[in-house]
């Protein structure tokens, strides 16, 4: 419908704004007071799916830093709680929940290496005019 990058409007940007902090698109909507041809319309468009998309991309990376940033405190606080003499049954609760995340995290290290090297060979392969 539209061109490629072209700009958004502000109403559209609002409209980003409410899909990514509603639990619908149809609250998004109401919200934002649109009408269900515009604001569908909008979502057929080129440029505005697109800029939902990164915007919402964003987002997660943002949740991602700041999950990866507690996870040092979470893992301090395990290690104290593992120390706590008088409390056999949280140093146990510790120290399963430690076991269970540190087997989990070597396991997703494993797999990204595996992975990683299939992704090798197969670039390799491809460059060999494998397809």
């Amino acid at each position: 419908m539209n061109q490629e990058n072209k700009p958004l409007t502000h109403r559209q940007q609002l409209a980003i704004a409410e899909i990514l902090s509603s639990p619908s698109l149809e609250e998004a909507r109401r919200r934002i007071k649109a009408a269900k041809g515009t604001f569908y319309g909008w979502l057929k468009d080129v440029t505005f799916p697109a800029e939902l998309k990164r915007q919402r991309e964003d987002l997660v990376e943002q949740a991602f830093n700041r999950l990866k940033s507690g996870l040092v405190q979470a893992v301090d606080k395990l290690l104290a709680l593992l120390a706590v003499e008088d409390k056999p049954g949280i140093q146990l609760r510790a120290a399963q929940t430690l076991l269970d995340q540190g087997i989990k995290a070597v396991e997703l290290q494993e797999l990204e290496s595996r992975l990683g090297v299939l992704e090798e060979e197969i670039a390799a392969k491809r460059e060999r005019g494998w397809r």
